[in-house]
């Protein structure tokens, strides 16, 4: 018998205002389809649902940016844990930035934090949108796997990364 592939997404609600998305089995759904497309099994991540303020004190300390930003990832550098499990790393998504940015293109909060969900996964699998040719990769990528979860190529109106 075949051992099935056990993927594992820890939710940590810091701002309270997530609960009311309530996308935790969208989120999942986005995050296995990811890790399939990057050829990533028994995987564990946390997805951080936070606000401007631990945003903004991360992404100072981490990127030397004096701002929020809607999405950080951080990818565990000690991937192997045991045979069976990896954990990938944490992924931070700011509330007040996301709210603000899906008011702006006119896209629902739901799919622009699954958008994020999967940009923050991907960096986790190692892609990056440093160069011109990453970057065009990882927005294909981003485009299949939310046409999967049935969510609309988030890049046709605005060009954002």
């Amino acid at each position: 018998m075949k051992n099935q592939d056990r993927i594992f997404v820890n939710f940590d609600l810091v701002n309270k205002k997530w609960d009311k998305l309530m996308a935790y089995g969208l989120s999942y759904q986005a995050i296995n389809i990811t890790l399939k497309k990057c050829k990533i099994s028994n995987s564990e991540i946390t997805i951080r649902l936070t606000d401007d303020q631990e945003m903004l004190f991360f992404n100072k300390k981490w990127r030397n940016k004096n701002c929020a930003t809607n999405v950080l990832a951080f990818p565990n550098k000690n991937l192997l844990l045991d045979e069976q499990q990896s954990y990938l790393g944490d992924i931070l998504i700011s509330y007040g930035v996301l709210k603000k940015e899906s008011l702006l293109r006119k896209i629902s909060l739901t799919d622009h934090m699954i958008h994020l969900i999967v940009h923050g996964t991907l960096h986790l699998c190692g892609y990056d949108h440093i160069n011109k040719k990453d970057e065009t990769k990882m927005i294909n990528y981003e485009k299949i796997i939310l046409a999967k979860v049935g969510i609309k190529d988030p890049y046709i109106k605005y060009n954002y990364s």
